[in-house]
């Protein structure tokens, strides 16, 4: 791939895990209570937020690379 597609690849990334924590956030204030342990739900948010800001910040770091 080009350097300047591996960067907006990597962006996009990002603003998926801002959304993605965003709405976790807002679920949390007004969303339904299910079956799930609260913490299970936090720490499975939190991990995908964490993987994809790091495989975010490889891409970018790829392209500029290149």
């Amino acid at each position: 791939m080009k350097q300047e597609t591996l960067k907006e690849i990597g962006k996009g990334l990002i603003n998926f895990a801002n959304i993605v924590g965003g709405l976790s956030i807002i679920n949390g204030f007004f969303g339904q209570s299910h079956n799930i342990p609260q913490g299970l739900i936090t720490g499975i948010v939190i991990y995908f937020v964490f993987v994809l800001y790091i495989a975010g910040a490889v891409l970018i770091n790829k392209g500029a690379d290149k």
